[in-house]
């Protein structure tokens, strides 16, 4: 079918699933699930480029043979694209149902040979829509039964596995982030309207074949909005939200990363002053940490810092507890780090049992608050103890 939507509403709806797939080449790669969500994404914005007429017009003045036929063609590959695409989000959703990982590709193919199978059955049974040139409702018949059911059968399993999935993830969850129950909602919503669309679809046309009616809806209108509205909302949604969390961890503005901003000042002082404290970290293929790797590494070398430098400090006591007032913590670890770039020797530990040190905060929480707070307290000290070699590597 061609697509009766606009072209003001389908152009940015197709320049933002561009969008979103390159994004995610770019950042969401990595894993089996990712890979194959791509994969559906260029499926369907395949499957909207087909039911486009500028697009169809392009594919006829490219290819061989009559404009007409290449047109109808390309209408009715549309819907194997759509069943290409779902044939990906079951792989996916397989795998949510806790299929082994290791046989992923093995049944993927499977699958794609489903989808392969189910269009040849599409061309072969649409051929009498192409040669009158018309579209499957308005030819009708059995043919078009047989199209709708070869459409729908795998959007009804799929909708089927995801919606017994789902479930169970749902009644699962315990406390949950608004994202997580957003992306459910949305799963689900999505779900429930593929398994619409894979009843209603083959049942609508078998009772209008039996009945001698025609379709209600010849120009498939209704289908093409259905089908724009799922896909486009509803699937776009449940991508792009683990899309728009990931971009914001890329550039640091999510609150782990924004703690690990907030902490490098400090965190680069300390390790230059004991820089043999510091450990290389472990980078992905963007050559970039692991936010939450990254704030626990600095607030563990901060930690371990802090016990190095207090043999260079008269109250030791004041390094080693991120309590009390962080403005007079921050002036000892000043002049501690100022003692050691001074070629003093460090002192023998005044202490030798357990009970004298004191260990600060013990809840993770509570201890990163306290050197959040030391680290604002920092930046009116930092002057006299930056080091001209500030390290990055942890970046």
């Amino acid at each position: 079918m061609t697509s009766p939507i606009p072209g003001l509403i389908t152009l940015p709806v197709l320049t933002c699933i561009a969008l979103a797939i390159a994004g995610r080449w770019w950042l969401l790669r990595d894993s089996i699930v990712d890979r194959l969500i791509n994969r559906a994404l260029a499926a369907g914005l395949f499957e909207y480029l087909l039911r486009e007429a500028w697009f169809q017009q392009s594919l006829a003045w490219l290819l061989p043979g009559d404009d007409g036929d290449v047109v109808n063609i390309a209408r009715q590959l549309s819907l194997g694209a759509t069943v290409l695409a779902v044939s990906n989000i079951y792989g996916f959703v397989k795998l949510w149902a806790g299929a082994d990982p290791a046989h992923t590709w093995r049944r993927q193919r499977r699958y794609y040979f489903v989808a392969i199978t189910a269009t040849a059955v599409i061309l072969i049974a649409g051929t009498p829509a192409r040669r009158a040139d018309q579209l499957i409702d308005q030819t009708l018949g059995w043919p078009a039964v047989v199209i709708w059911v070869a459409f729908s059968l795998p959007l009804g399993a799929t909708a089927l596995l995801g919606c017994r999935v789902s479930v169970r993830e749902m009644r699962a969850a315990g406390a949950t982030t608004w994202q997580e129950r957003a992306l459910y909602t949305a799963l689900l919503g999505t779900i429930v309207g593929l398994g619409a669309i894979a009843v209603v679809y083959p049942l609508e046309a078998a009772i209008n074949v039996m009945t001698g009616q025609p379709s209600f809806d010849p120009e498939m209108r209704w289908k093409a909005w259905s089908g724009f509205l799922l896909s486009a909302v509803g699937a776009a949604a449940v991508v792009t939200v683990p899309l728009i969390s990931t971009i914001l961890t890329h550039i640091g503005w999510d609150r782990t990363g924004r703690y690990c901003r907030r902490l490098q000042p400090m965190w680069a002082d300390l390790t230059a002053a004991v820089p043999e404290i510091v450990l290389q970290m472990r980078r992905d293929h963007n050559s970039r940490t692991d936010p939450a790797i990254r704030l626990h590494r600095m607030t563990v070398e901060i930690r371990d810092s802090l016990l190095h430098l207090k043999r260079y400090s008269d109250s030791p006591d004041d390094l080693i507890t991120t309590g009390g007032d962080p403005h007079i913590h921050a002036r000892r670890i000043a002049e501690a780090i100022a003692t050691k770039a001074a070629g003093h020797s460090p002192s023998p530990s005044p202490f030798t049992h357990r009970h004298q040190i004191q260990p600060g905060a013990r809840d993770l929480n509570a201890e990163l608050r306290q050197l959040l707070a030391l680290a604002k307290a920092w930046s009116h000290v930092r002057g006299p103890t930056k080091s001209p070699s500030t390290s990055n590597h942890l970046r």
